[in-house]
């Protein structure tokens, strides 16, 4: 189904496009993300990637091996802490 083939509203329709560029997708890709969604909450989960995306590429991750730790030690925490 075709975005233009729906009768959508046109500031709706520029915000699905632009959500579709931003999300590097198509608008009739985002559209059934939009429809099962709903509008704002795709856009919000689309900004959010996009926002981990660039700390990553800044080099602000954290390591696979540091998550592991601190989990593990949650873990350990939790199983003293329930004795």
């Amino acid at each position: 189904m075709s975005i233009s083939a729906l009768a959508v509203p046109t500031g709706v329709t520029r915000r699905i496009k632009k959500l579709a560029m931003d999300a590097g997708r198509t608008p009739e890709q985002m559209l059934k993300f939009v429809l099962r969604d709903g509008l704002e909450h795709t856009e919000h989960a689309v900004k959010e990637a996009n926002f981990g995306l660039e700390e990553l590429n800044a080099g602000k991750g954290i390591p696979l091996a540091e998550i592991k730790q601190r989990v593990e030690d949650r873990r350990r925490q939790r199983a003293r802490s329930s004795r």
